[in-house]
């Protein structure tokens, strides 16, 4: 089964390219027009669209390229009906049945699904279970009838007794006369003796795998914890964009199957037949070697663009202006103890890639090793992963790096910070992360200062706050953030992010930002809050903080609004304390 955009009488349902990398990927469930349906893995995509090339994070996830969906508007996107069980709803019928026991495709296409035994159109089941390591299945209808494993095969049915929709209400039956409610059916405790199938819906061609996860997760098919996408993107730098890298990428596949044949000899042949006529063997050399070496973290591809946004002015990154154009004015001398430099990016592509998917627990964005995460499927002789390509502006603010220094050796300021970098630890043992990197008091203190002025620029830019995204430049080397548009067929390059750059515009927004994080409408309660060790955050909270998850890279965990403000008791902790009472002619 497809879905298309294009009207079809037979069609399932219809989703933006966009939609398949951030929200719908390979292993969701998607609720289309007919039915509910998940997105299969990328082996069953008969078509594919346009090819996407970036080197550093083709490099860095063993790929030669990526591919947008394809967008032909009609039978683009392969999908299995999930959840297979759906319910009838005629009143006299009521049946609880397996559609994979009577579809009819022809049939199917035309009305979705209907019931085998009144042949009414039906809808599907509201239940499912998952486990943490990306486990998907039906809800066990027939164990929680009959409260175990049974040999029965009954038919079953699911009515309600009563004039709400509670789960009490709602009672399932067996035609061996066992009954029981829905109620306690969203407790993974009354799951405790149900192991999982380890099924993978979006591989149905796959057989289950072996699972040892002891927990067992019920839930509503739309539940946001179903479906957490593992995304990773890069910014479209020089001299990864100039020509000749363009024309590598291109090619890359031909020179590994030339070179695994050949050898040098291959490699020289496709230079010759289509390198030769532009660029030097000298020139080629070089490139390839750039191009086969292994990016193994991912805070590579960040020091690579940290490096090209400050050094913008350098030949070598002044080269290419298709994908990247930077401009820079000089900083604001009241700015200058806190702010190095203000660029303002006039054009930037990203690309945005969808390496997997988590259930449960939602991903951290720069952990390379995700032991839960289950994997986009590869093509061993075309290795490639699905993405999508964004164009758009942003402004770079680079801290100064001296003044964070000094703030972190306040002693008060040192406690905290190793109070994050400590619950930020532990955390990440929780969750089973690999190399994860440290999280301390200055990575909350930039993260909560792109939320702050994120929250302002949907105010003055003409973009709304959840199409400005954020990318945190945290290290003993970067000291950044960048903002910038991150739509790829929405919303582009209006040009409004970048005129915030300028002087006036960007003091006006700075002063609004640090004036409402003086107050917030929960407070005191949300002022005097310590950092807490499952949200990992301090005083921030949805009223002052918290974004869009659309453009927090980290889903709205590691805030504190008192680094940034002037909060009773802990005024010590503000990196801008004496600019607030000058700029913003405040006194404590």
């Amino acid at each position: 089964m497809m879905l298309g955009s294009k009207f079809n009488p037979e069609k399932l349902g219809e989703i933006r390219p966009n939609q398949l990398i951030t929200t719908f990927g390979p292993g969701s469930i998607l609720d289309a027009v007919k039915d509910s349906v998940t997105v299969l893995d990328t082996p069953y995509w008969a078509a594919k669209g346009n090819s996407i090339y970036d080197s550093r994070l083709a490099s860095y996830f063993g790929v030669h390229y990526f591919r947008s969906p394809r967008a032909s508007y009609e039978n683009d996107l392969p999908v299995v009906s999930f959840p297979s069980y759906h319910v009838c709803p005629n009143e006299k019928c009521s049946r609880l049945f397996d559609i994979r026991n009577s579809m009819d495709y022809e049939t199917y296409l035309r009305q979705g699904p209907t019931c085998p035994d009144c042949g009414w159109k039906s809808f599907p089941a509201r239940f499912v279970i998952a486990c943490r390591n990306g486990h998907l299945d039906d809800f066990p209808w027939r164990w929680w009838v009959h409260r175990g494993v049974t040999a029965c095969e009954g038919k079953m049915k699911i009515y309600s007794t009563g004039e709400t929709s509670t789960l009490a209400e709602m009672i399932v039956e067996c035609d061996c006369g066992k009954k029981r409610p829905m109620s306690g059916a969203t407790d993974k405790e009354n799951f405790k003796d149900y192991k999982c199938t380890g099924r993978h819906p979006h591989r149905p061609k796959s057989g289950s795998e072996k699972c040892d996860c002891k927990e067992i997760f019920p839930s509503q098919r739309g539940a946001t914890n179903i479906y957490f996408p593992v995304l990773r993107s890069a910014i479209s730098i020089p001299p990864w964009t100039n020509p000749l890298y363009l024309l590598l990428d291109e090619h890359y596949t031909r020179i590994c199957d030339y070179k695994r044949d050949f050898g040098d000899l291959g490699i020289t042949k496709v230079f010759e037949s289509y390198f030769a006529d532009r660029f030097t063997r000298g020139e080629f050399d070089k490139a390839l070697e750039n191009r086969e070496k292994k990016i193994k973290e991912f805070v590579e591809i960040k020091e690579m663009e940290y490096a090209a946004f400050t050094h913008h002015a350098d030949p070598t990154y002044k080269k290419d202006v298709k994908y990247f154009k930077a401009l820079e004015d000089p900083v604001p001398s009241y700015l200058q103890k806190y702010f190095s430099r203000i660029i303002k990016i006039e054009r930037l592509r990203e690309v945005m890639v969808l390496q997997g998917f988590l259930r449960i627990d939602p991903p951290e964005p720069e952990v390379d090793n995700l032991s839960k995460m289950v994997p986009i499927t590869k093509n061993r002789a075309d290795p490639w992963l699905p993405g999508v390509e964004i164009h758009g502006e942003g402004i770079f603010i680079e801290f100064n790096k001296k003044a964070i220094i000094k703030w972190i050796e306040k002693l008060n300021v040192t406690k905290r910070s190793e109070e994050y970098a400590r619950k930020y630890s532990d955390f990440v043992k929780r969750k089973g992360w690999d190399n994860a990197k440290e999280r301390n008091g200055e990575y909350v203190l930039l993260h909560t200062f792109a939320h702050l002025i994120i929250k302002e620029m949907g105010l003055y830019s003409g973009y709304s706050s959840a199409s400005i995204r954020e990318r945190i430049y945290s290290s003993e080397t970067m000291h950044g953030v960048l903002f910038y548009t991150g739509s790829s067929d929405k919303e582009g390059s209006l040009g409004g992010l970048v005129e915030l750059g300028e002087e006036t515009k960007f003091r006006k927004i700075f002063k609004s930002a640090l004036e409402n994080s003086l107050l917030c409408t929960t407070d005191p309660e949300c002022s005097n809050s310590d950092p807490d060790p499952d949200t990992l955050n301090g005083p921030a909270c949805h009223s002052c903080c918290m974004i869009s998850e659309t453009a927090c890279e980290n889903g709205n965990r590691l805030l504190d609004r008192s680094f940034i403000s002037l909060l009773d008791g802990k005024q010590e902790y503000s990196f801008f304390d004496e600019l607030i009472r000058e700029l913003c002619e405040v006194s404590l």
